[in-house]
């Protein structure tokens, strides 16, 4: 019998998961799958194969490809930079170049979404990442924000490491923000006493 041939594309690392195939993953471990079923979902989701063809592959392929696909049962890489500007879909998207002036659209839909981050993460990403319009150098500008929900859905292909160096760089803004304010109002404190 002649087996189907068919090229998969198989990530080798973090940098070939999108944020729709990362949200389906996370999903996966909470619904307490038996290892062969979590296996096959697993495979349609990371490596976009229907499961009536992961049922038709080989066991040895389906291991190659597990072997491959190892890096998702470590840890995700911790982004300690924020990646600023990613090349993505034929154009070049920039975060909000400076977040002190955030849109009140921006804040209330960031603020919305992040009610549930998990599901909402492509959402998040579509409000803090968009198109370049302008750039030198050292500076950069993006399109104006508008809530669109098909944007929003092209997210769900937007590539996963960026997403979390975002969410990295607003956890340790969260961590570093209370420390740095703590000190100044110390500092305040102590110079209103010298005066005093």
């Amino acid at each position: 019998m002649e087996r189907e041939r068919k090229r998969v594309a198989i990530p080798s690392d973090w940098n070939g998961i999108t944020i729709g195939m990362y949200q389906k993953f996370e999903s996966l471990k909470n619904k307490g799958l038996k290892e062969s079923e979590y296996n096959l979902e697993v495979l349609s989701i990371i490596c976009g194969l229907e499961k009536s063809i992961v049922d038709r592959m080989e066991v040895k392929s389906v291991k190659k490809i597990f072997k491959t696909l190892s890096f998702l049962d470590g840890k995700m890489p911790d982004e300690k930079k924020l990646i600023k500007k990613v090349d993505w879909n034929g154009k070049k998207y920039g975060f909000i170049p400076n977040l002190s002036e955030i849109t009140m659209g921006e804040y209330i839909d960031i603020e919305e979404y992040c009610k549930d981050a998990q599901k909402s993460l492509h959402k998040i990403m579509s409000v803090l990442y968009r198109p370049i319009i302008k750039e030198t150098k050292t500076r950069y500008s993006i399109i104006n924000y508008e809530t669109d929900g098909e944007r929003q859905d092209e997210f769900l292909n937007f590539p996963i490491i960026p997403s979390i160096s975002a969410l990295s760089f607003f956890f340790r803004l969260g961590k570093i923000l209370p420390n740095a304010l703590d000190k100044y109002l110390k500092k305040a404190r102590s110079k209103k006493k010298q005066l005093i």
